[in-house]
């Protein structure tokens, strides 16, 4: 029991601090596996929106300054993703400040997630 004890107060101080930039893209995977592993009827459009604008903002970091403002207003609700999927993935709409390779990767982020956001 004490063994079990020590190992939950360490497993609490791990997730504390690993919001820190040593720890954090492994904290990351284990969270993205972790609900990889809960149903899709289960997982909420909340937590997928979180995961897009978790790997968004991962991605933009090697962008440019108005590439990365504009993913994260894209990210910024779930509304607004939808818009940007619709208009920039789907229908195609030239997009002066991110196009090319860029969108393609914004794009595939987004269709990762989309069925765990739209509900289907």
């Amino acid at each position: 029991m004490k063994t079990f004890f020590w190992f939950v107060v360490i497993f609490l101080l791990l997730l504390t601090f690993s919001g820190e930039p040593p720890l954090k893209p492994y904290r990351d995977k284990v969270v993205d596996y972790a609900v990889s592993l809960i149903p899709t009827e289960w997982q909420s459009d909340s937590q997928a929106l979180a995961s897009i604008q978790r790997e968004l903002k991962d991605y933009s970091k090697s962008l440019g300054l108005r590439q990365q403002e504009f993913l994260a207003a894209a990210a910024e609700n779930k509304d607004s993703v939808l818009r940007f999927r619709q208009n920039y993935c789907i229908n195609r709409d030239f997009n002066p400040i991110l196009f090319g390779e860029p969108l393609q990767r914004s794009c595939a982020i987004i269709e990762k997630y989309y069925d765990r956001l739209s509900g289907n």
